[in-house]
């Protein structure tokens, strides 16, 4: 009675193994699933690999993101998603499997080029206190640690040296 039992459970695996391998898309990988990019505002141009390929809202393969081939130019920008829009500045993220899994909701920093400190504003403490090169080798730290991109250090750098 076992080996009947067993015989049975062997054929129902191995049909189940065979159809699951003829029909692949029964458990896609989950690099399948595609990654949804939105911003507020809507409407910025989304680039992967350096290359314009649509506007938000919208969807982005992991192959796209992720591509198995590219040029060794492109390294730096394997992997990571950009917005831009005009008025706005730069907004690059590299995809975590946090984004994979809940898509890439970016809100951009469109506001006023020397908006007026406020009590409030904690991020302008400790730029009153830092020197200029202390600041811009801030941003060449995290340009270095592909916190944020080239285009941002130098929308940061320009902002420093107008401050002078």
């Amino acid at each position: 009675m076992f080996m009947k039992h067993s015989a049975k459970v062997f054929s129902l695996f191995s049909g189940f193994l065979l159809a699951g391998c003829s029909a692949g898309n029964m458990f896609p990988a989950a690099g399948d699933n595609p990654i949804k990019v939105e911003s507020v505002p809507a409407g910025a141009d989304v680039y992967v690999m350096g290359e314009k390929i649509g506007v938000t809202p919208m969807t982005v393969t992991h192959h796209d993101v992720f591509p198995n081939i590219y040029p060794s130019e492109k390294v730096s920008v394997y992997g990571r998603i950009t917005l831009k829009k005009e008025g706005c500045l730069d907004f690059t993220r590299t995809v975590s499997g946090e984004i994979s899994n809940n898509g890439l909701h970016a809100k951009l920093d469109c506001g006023v080029a020397n908006p007026a400190p406020s009590a409030d504003t904690v991020a302008d403490v400790p730029r009153i206190t830092q020197t200029v090169e202390q600041r811009l080798g801030k941003i060449r730290e995290l340009l270095g640690k592909g916190l944020i991109s080239d285009e941002e250090a130098k929308q940061a750098r320009a902002r420093i040296l107008k401050d002078l």
